[in-house]
């Protein structure tokens, strides 16, 4: 479960990295944070 949650972050960045405008990058970055919260969330387990 860990590294599936790893990899959608990881390809989530990536995807802010690609984005081309500020409401496409605002909201792949809420995904992202969303993601991080559910990671250190299992990490605390």
């Amino acid at each position: 479960m860990k590294k599936k949650i790893v990899k959608q972050y990881a390809d989530l960045m990536h995807q802010v990295q690609q984005a081309t405008g500020r409401k496409e990058a605002v909201g792949l970055i809420h995904k992202a944070a969303k993601l991080k919260t559910k990671f250190d969330s299992y990490e605390m387990m």
